[in-house]
């Protein structure tokens, strides 16, 4: 029996080495050998030999050689489909020749060109494709402009294209057996079978959890696959919560979720059943104030200086504004997209697995702050220096109580601008010019600014800023959105409006993605900052944990409303320290932070719970103490709870009898 387990064994690799198949052969290895080397690659650029263990290290590769099968062996079903399916006598022609080496020729550089662009991502995600690599797919218009933009695109294509056009050539007598043995029709089938039974048997054998090789997250993500890292984000991309995340029974859940949301201003027996509606009585005297919320760009707290000092702050112009305001020192992005901070800061839901609320086709007519406030008669508005279209930020806002909407076609030919859109100082601009027409109808606004300068290729207009040398690229544009913050708000001084507006300025999300750490938390830290001279406490630090989707409640207490509400966050100003949260995704985890720890909800029900350092490193807690385990419950509560409410529609908005 075992000779002739061997014989059979040797007749199908002498099968697939001496026949057509020798093509699918030579590209799974090549695949196998340039994943291998990009996965080398990457622990050595990403500097992370010295960060993991050895036995990490070694685990990592081994693993993603079986990811990188698996994906070599999907990659290659249109060869064997095409080759299982073309005649021996099609097949032997010289016109199918030069096709098929053709073939291999583009197949060679995709692998290179992937190969390359992983190393990029990665090193600004710190991870393999993942739903922003989705995301960004869906609208090439911005991504195709910003990579040509920002790297010599040019001369990477064609040394790849010289690469692959030698790879062809080397390979050319190693090719030439593929033509010499005919395969008849029955066992080109037969080979097909096989090979399908395979690639079901491997797909099933290798599940994504078998990535976690450590507890560093970084390894992980090396340890897996570009091609089949993207792949499961296209799946998962609106893949419901309930099936992949861990569940509670309904009304264990809300009374878990009403008591999470319960606040001072809250009045609790207005909440419904299976809803967050509840009202919100007056703190103090209301007042019809202006809001203006500024999101800006990758605007991380790192470069603030008022938050982590440093020999030269990024950012003097927000640190000089810092003293006339309230400022939120732990305060924390719910992802790491900008729309992300779109709909915590208008919706205030927490963030939910798969694509943002604002790409989702049933986002209509939510509950959202400026439907609130244009239900009490405010205009509203939205300004922006790209296409509106980009990630469905426009159809998203204008069908959430959004009037008016500002973006890249209504500027000047000739404005400064990049493939995200004009320059942040035309932005600030038509602003103004905006919110004095706003003011010179007698009703208060509502305008949301979004800026765009501090994103790759990292250009703006000259002479605004001295360039400094200590600084990178990325510093020195932040640097220029940080001079056309101050510039905006100095100007703002002298109109109308300014003495009877509250301001929000925020980052919307960190610079880049970096850390160890499975969820990296140093990468969602943000500066925001409550700015009204006169309204808003001068000098206060509020070292409450804060999250983005808090601030839509929190400009509503400023103001003094009186409403009914379905807002997720708090009002900041008026809970208890011990009190304050972040909620956040990455990837395809979402998590709940709450004092020293955070809860972790993975697919397939996963639940973990880890200890923080000072240093955002993360320990897991095991086994769990009677905390950590109703942190988890916690997290369950939101994150079930809102998927829940808002994909049967509860969270639309209506006017109740206290108001919206």
């Amino acid at each position: 029996m075992p000779g002739r387990t061997h014989n059979a064994l040797r007749s199908a690799v002498s099968f697939l080495l001496e026949s057509r198949y020798r093509l699918a052969g030579v590209l799974v290895v090549l695949h196998l050998a340039i994943s291998l080397l990009t996965r080398l690659g990457l622990l050595i650029f990403q500097g992370h030999f010295s960060a993991a263990a050895t036995s990490q290290i070694l685990r990592a590769l081994a693993v993603g050689e079986l990811f990188d099968l698996l994906a070599a062996l999907w990659l290659a079903v249109p060869l064997v489909l095409y080759l299982t399916v073309l005649p021996e006598r099609r097949f032997q022609g010289r016109f199918q020749r030069r096709f098929l080496h053709a073939w291999v020729f583009v197949a060679v550089f995709v692998m290179l060109f992937v190969s390359v662009i992983e190393g990029f991502f990665f090193a600004e995600f710190n991870g393999r494709f993942n739903f922003v690599a989705v995301d960004y797919l869906i609208f090439p218009d911005e991504v195709v402009n910003n990579v040509w933009e920002s790297y010599p695109t040019g001369w990477v294509v064609l040394v790849l294209a010289l690469l692959s056009a030698g790879t062809l050539f080397l390979l050319r007598k190693r090719l030439r057996p593929a033509w010499q043995t005919p395969v008849p029709a029955r066992r080109r089938a037969g080979f097909l079978l096989a090979f399908a039974l395979v690639l079901a048997g491997l797909s099933l054998a290798v599940p994504a959890r078998l990535t976690h090789v450590s507890e560093n997250r970084v390894v992980n993500e090396i340890a897996g696959n570009g091609y089949y890292a993207f792949w499961m984000a296209v799946l998962g991309s609106d893949a419901p919560y309930e099936g992949m995340y861990a569940t509670r029974a309904s009304t264990a859940l809300y009374q878990r979720l009403r008591k999470l949301l319960d606040e001072p201003a809250a009045v609790a027996a207005s909440f419904d059943d299976d809803s967050t509606l509840r009202h919100i009585r007056s703190m103090g005297p209301e007042r019809r104030m202006n809001v203006v919320v500024v999101l800006e760009e990758s605007l991380g707290s790192e470069f603030v200086g008022s938050l982590h000092p440093r020999e030269a702050s990024a950012a003097p112009e927000l640190d000089a504004l810092i003293p006339e305001g309230t400022l939120l020192t732990h305060a924390y992005s719910t992802g790491n997209r900008t729309i992300r901070a779109i709909e915590a800061t208008t919706s205030s839901l927490p963030p939910l697995p798969g694509i943002s609320i604002v790409r989702r086709p049933q986002s209509e007519e939510l509950f959202t702050l400026p439907a609130v406030l244009r239900a009490r008669g405010y205009q509203t508005l939205w300004a922006y220096g790209g296409r509106a279209l980009f990630d469905g930020m426009g159809r998203y806002l204008t069908h959430n109580g959004v009037d008016k909407v500002i973006e890249q076609k209504d500027y000047p030919a000739g404005t400064f601008k990049t493939a995200w859109g004009v320059a942040d100082e035309a932005i600030f601009d038509r602003a103004l010019i905006e919110m004095d027409a706003m003011q010179a109808t007698g009703r208060p606004f509502y305008t949301l600014i979004l800026s765009v300068s501090n994103h790759r290729p990292f250009t703006y207009p000259d002479g605004r800023i001295p360039i400094d040398r200590r600084f990178h690229r990325r510093e020195n544009a932040v640097r220029y959105a940080d001079w056309a913050l101050g510039r905006f708000i100095r100007q703002a001084r002298d109109h109308a409006f300014f003495k009877n507006t509250l301001f929000v300025l925020m980052g919307d999300h960190g610079a880049r993605v970096y850390g160890a750490a499975e969820i990296p938390l140093a990468s969602y830290e943000v500066p925001i900052l409550f700015y009204a001279p006169g309204v808003i406490p001068a000098g206060q630090r509020i070292d409450t944990i804060a999250s983005s989707l808090d601030v839509p409640p929190t400009i509503l207490g400023v103001l003094g409303m009186e409403y009914d509400t379905k807002f997720f966050g708090h009002d900041l100003f008026h809970i208890e320290p011990g009190a304050g949260r972040a909620l956040m995704t990455h990837n395809n985890e979402i998590a709940l932070l709450q004092g020293p720890r955070i809860a972790v909800l993975g697919l397939r029900s996963s639940t973990a719970v880890f200890q923080l350092g000072a240093d955002y490193s993360m320990r897991p807690v095991s086994p769990l103490d009677a905390a950590g385990k109703d942190l988890v419950e916690d997290a369950i509560a939101y994150y079930n709870g809102a998927d829940t409410i808002y994909r049967r529609g509860a969270y639309a908005f209506h006017d109740g009898p206290g108001g919206p």
